[in-house]
């Protein structure tokens, strides 16, 4: 691992190449479920919330009251 290491350390490389390893590196250290994570768009936060009335549901309140309708 460490002559590996230094092998990639002293080759001469232009920018492509370095951008090529520097990217694998971040892929080895974040894994990958964590690379397409990071590139997956990001889903909007849902605006269409129930709020019920009552004890808890303001922010100044208890906790949020569950509406449990069949």
């Amino acid at each position: 691992m460490n002559k590996q290491l230094s092998d990639i350390l002293q080759r001469r490389m232009d920018r492509k190449d370095f951008l090529k390893h520097v990217g694998m590196g971040m892929v080895v250290l974040t894994g990958l479920a964590g690379v397409i994570k990071v590139l997956k768009p990001q889903e909007q936060a849902k605006s269409s919330k129930q709020v019920a009335s009552g004890y808890g549901a303001s922010v100044y309140g208890g906790g949020q009251i569950q509406s449990t309708k069949s």
